[in-house]
């Protein structure tokens, strides 16, 4: 959606023995490890984010809702800090104005800095445990190295405002109604 999600809770509820650990990276920090040349494309690069997408095929088949892309600038400008963050992660599709497989190549090239260890926390859950996150400035995953094991968190996001780009341009939300 165009209002990207502000804050967001986790709560473990069943965890693995083993695994299911969730990573946080810090995109702020991310941004700042970019060379300069990097951080100047950066700045002037929208990308279309897409739900579903690829990413969640196994699903798409079955989805009956309109098909939501939006346009969010690359870098944004944190709301409350002014930092500028890498707005990425798996529901990016393409860059704007960037043939599919340069977009590809740059989404790797950014991606690596947002996964550099050096950018990233590990979290290893016990039950009950509840971890929160600003959404403008971080981006997660969970582990899946835990084999048949179950693993079951419960998560509460808050929305939040529409990100807008170093140049003060706001996200714009699109929506496709499948025919």
């Amino acid at each position: 959606m165009d209002a990207y999600p502000k804050i967001s809770v986790l709560r473990g509820v069943v965890i693995p023995l083993v695994g299911g650990d969730t990573v946080w990276s810090n995109t702020a920090a991310a941004y700042l490890d970019l060379p300069a040349p990097l951080q100047r494309l950066a700045n002037d690069l929208w990308a279309v984010h897409s739900f579903p997408g690829a990413y969640n095929s196994r699903y798409v088949e079955n989805f009956v809702g309109p098909k939501i892309e939006t346009e969010h600038p690359v870098v944004r400008v944190h709301p409350e800090t002014g930092e500028r963050t890498l707005v990425l992660g798996s529901y990016v599709a393409r860059f704007v104005g960037v043939s599919k497989q340069d977009s590809q190549r740059l989404f790797d090239l950014f991606e690596s800095h947002i996964t550099a260890q050096e950018n990233t926390v590990r979290w290893k859950w016990k039950q009950g445990d509840v971890a929160m996150w600003d959404n403008r400035a971080t981006m997660h995953c969970a582990t899946k190295d835990y084999g048949d094991q179950r693993r079951v968190v419960r998560r509460a996001t808050i929305e939040g405002e529409v990100p807008v780009s170093v140049d003060g341009r706001y996200s714009v939300g699109r929506f496709k109604f499948r025919g």
